[in-house]
């Protein structure tokens, strides 16, 4: 991994926490910042961070720790200390986070159409740089790619460009990119998607949330409630692309649920909205007032 200076992770490498079944503490926090405080600059106090987090189920121990592991991966930097102690998003870590929400909320659409091509990379790193292979493939895996001979990866998108962004950052040098035509293949097109374990999570998920609609729906739902139903919510579909690379939906079994599952996440995200921000604005106003200015809560994904 490359450091800057200061010894903190450079601007192309930051550390962000990968999805835990049952939502870690580190990326039920990114998922809670980064849905109202990804835009802004400002910092927000560690009071109010907490109180926020507690309203999600975390611990004020448990807060406390993941802010520091999340300043130490280069997603959150410092200023303070104690009860003054203040945080936001780094430079680089916003940048990523754009990104990143850009191709959540793009996930499952069946909006997004496919060339019938792939993206296929090769690369070698050696054993003596095992950390550095392990983040690779791990931004591999999160760009949608899946390994499918050893370390020759597929994925049905065009991911040129971030391939060789990555491989830069990381200092990868043996590798190649290239686009393969979906009818070029001899023998079968890449089998790259689990057809047991997403589709039950993906089920899983939409009864959950189908449920929470029609409590949404008949106004029984408070604006804390609310604003943890979406954290909720967006931590665990953020957690889907990591398991499934996003197969085209003519590519997929007639009775693959992620459109039901995708339909479910739209609708609490839009039905939470307001009462996200209402909750968000009401904590901040009384814990840090100077911070308000700071808060997006988007529409839908």
């Amino acid at each position: 991994m490359r450091y800057d200076g200061q010894g903190r992770p450079g601007a192309a490498i930051v550390d962000f926490p990968r999805p835990q079944r049952g939502g870690a503490s580190q990326h039920l926090l990114v998922s809670m910042l980064g849905e109202f405080w990804r835009s802004t600059d400002l910092w927000l106090p560690a009071r109010a961070i907490t109180r926020l987090a507690e309203d999600v189920g975390l611990s004020r121990p448990a807060v406390a720790t993941a802010l520091s592991r999340l300043a130490a991966r280069g997603v959150l930097e410092n200023d303070g200390a104690g009860r003054a102690s203040r945080y936001r998003f780094t430079a680089a870590a916003r940048a990523r986070l754009v990104i990143g929400t850009q191709e959540v909320g793009r996930f499952g659409d069946p909006a997004v159409a496919w060339d019938r091509r792939w993206t296929a990379v090769a690369f070698s790193v050696p054993e003596s740089e095992r950390e550095v292979r392990e983040a690779f493939r791990a931004r591999l895996k999160w760009l949608g790619f899946a390994p499918v001979y050893g370390a020759l990866w597929f994925s049905p998108r065009d991911r040129t460009e971030q391939v060789r962004e990555i491989a830069e950052a990381y200092g990868v040098e043996d590798y190649m990119v290239f686009r393969v035509d979906d009818g070029g293949f001899d023998g079968r097109r890449p089998a790259i998607v689990d057809t047991a374990e997403p589709p039950r999570r993906y089920a899983e998920f939409a009864d959950a949330n189908e449920a929470r609609l029609a409590r949404l729906r008949v106004g029984k739902v408070e604006p804390a409630e609310g604003f943890r139903m979406r954290v909720e919510v967006l931590d665990a579909w953020r957690a889907f692309p990591w398991d499934d690379p996003g197969m085209p939906y003519e590519l997929l079994p007639d009775d693959w649920p992620l459109l039901r599952a995708r339909e479910s996440f739209v609708g609490v995200f839009t039905a939470t909205a307001p009462l996200a921000e209402r909750h968000v604005r009401a904590v901040l106003r009384a814990l840090a007032p100077e911070a308000e200015a700071g808060v997006v809560v988007p529409a839908r994904p």
